[in-house]
Parts: C-alpha cells; structure tokens; sequence
C-alpha cells in the first residue's frame, strides 16, 4: 500500500513539472505576439481627425471616372466618392427637365391652337390648300396680314399659298392690299386671337429652351465639381493614412510578471 502511495505521488509530481514547463514556454512565446489596443468606449472617431479608422483605409477613388459619372447622370460622380450633395444635382437635373417637357408640351399645344385657328378662318380665293403651306413660315405669315396681297411674301410663297383672307373682314377688301386695310383701321379679330396665340407658343418654346440649357450646364457643372470633390477627399484621405502610419502605432517593453523576462509588443496609442 505504501509502495502504491509512493509511485502515485511521483506521478503527481512528474505531471505537475510537466505542466510548469509547458507553462513557461507558453509565456515566453506569447508576448512577442501581443498587440494592445488602448482606447475608450464609445464613439470610435479619432481626436482631432475629421475620418474614421475605416474611411482612413477606404480605397482612393478615381477623379476621372467621377468626371464621367456625373457627366452622364449629374450627381452620380459626387455619390460615387461618398459625397452625399450629388443628390442635389441629381434633383435639379430631375426638375429642369420635368420644366422642359412641360413647357414644351405646353407650347406645342398653343401652336396647334393657333394654327387650327388659321385653318378655320382663312379662306381661299380661288384655287388654294393648306396641305402646300409651309408648317412654320406660312402659318405665321397669316397671322401677321388680313390678306395675301402684303409686301413681305415673295411671288414664289404666294405661288405656294394661294390668294387668301381672313373670314371675319369684309369680303370687298380681300383683294386690297394689307397695308390699305391697316390704314383704314379694320383688322381680323380671329387673326388677332391666333396671332396672340402664336407669340404666346413662341415665348413658352423660348423659356423650354431656357430649361433645357440649364439641364445641359448642369451636367457640365456636376462633373467639374465632381472631379474637384473626389480630389480632395482623396488628398485629405492620404494625409490621413499618413499621419496614422507616423503616429498610431509604437513599440512599447513590457515585463512578463511570471517569469521577470522583458519583451517587446505592439501598441496601438491613439485617443478614440
């Protein structure tokens, strides 16, 4: 029984040893691969710095594609960089263009108005069709003259509109020269009606245009800044990533409480 007792102990003993020398080799071999992160909780933005540790490693974007980007679509360059402002064009592009269409549609209406108007109250003397007219030049002219017979068609454009007057005149005086007709006072309410009509459709055209102009620099101008936004957010992120490689990291020595042995780690000091 003795004898038993003996060899259980020097077993005891031999594991015991065994696990102390275990031990130290696992102190000896994990400092020199520690890596300590000294901060605080709470918000993670590094002091002084306007960037988070992840946007100091975000990848560098290309000003160039930016450029093309926001030349396509205005505003997608500024969001391609993480600039949340490129919404701001992509909004304005939206509503110039809405304007466009609208006006333009507007303006369309106004013009097939007052030219419904020519086509209701002119008449023709003799033969004569509004097929031949000339859709803009014609339609325009007749809204100007109570008759055909005025100094600013040439005899080939009569030649293609036919003779003609308006309606709402006095039948006697359609073969009277325009400016007679004026000097006398008398003029064509309807051709008034569809003349009003017809500056009408030009000026909304003229503001469409306007719209359509503004849509286009828009385009130009979200590129130009796109490009600019992209360099200098890249600029700041490099001066960033410097300073963090200059100052974030240090070596610091370290005493292992167990063994008494120095050793060296990694350590992360940076306020957070």
């Amino acid at each position: 029984m003795r004898f038993n007792t003996k060899i259980l102990i020097c077993v005891l003993l031999l594991s015991l040893l065994s696990n102390v020398c275990l031990a130290s080799d696992g102190f000896r071999a994990e400092p020199f691969t520690a890596f300590y992160l000294e901060s605080a909780l709470g918000n993670r933005t590094l002091a002084n710095e306007s960037l988070t540790v992840g946007e100091v490693l975000q990848p560098r974007k290309s000003p160039n594609e930016a450029f093309l980007y926001s030349l396509v679509i205005p505003g997608m360059g500024q969001l391609y960089t993480g600039a949340k402002h490129g919404y701001l064009y992509t909004a304005a592009e939206v509503g110039f263009l809405a304007t466009f269409f609208i006006l333009r549609n507007s303006a369309s209406n106004t013009r097939d108005d007052y030219r419904d108007i020519v086509r209701e109250s002119v008449v023709f003397i003799g033969a004569g069709s509004f097929e031949d007219w000339d859709p803009i030049e014609d339609f325009e002219h007749a809204t100007q003259y109570e008759t055909w017979n005025h100094v600013y068609d040439s005899e080939a454009t009569r030649a293609r509109t036919g003779k003609w007057y308006w309606s709402d005149i006095d039948p006697n005086l359609k073969n009277e020269k325009h400016g007679d007709i004026e000097n006398k006072g008398i003029s064509s309410k309807r051709r008034l009606e569809a003349f009003e009509l017809r500056q009408q459709a030009n000026d909304t055209f003229e503001r469409a245009r306007f719209f359509l102009g503004m849509a286009i620099l828009n385009h130009v101008v979200s590129a130009v800044e796109a490009r600019i936004t992209t360099k200098r957010i890249n600029a700041r992120l490099e001066s960033t990533a410097a300073q963090a490689q200059t100052r974030m990291f240090d070596i610091d020595i370290k005493t292992d409480v167990l063994t008494g042995r120095t050793s060296g780690a990694f350590v992360l000091r940076k306020r957070f």
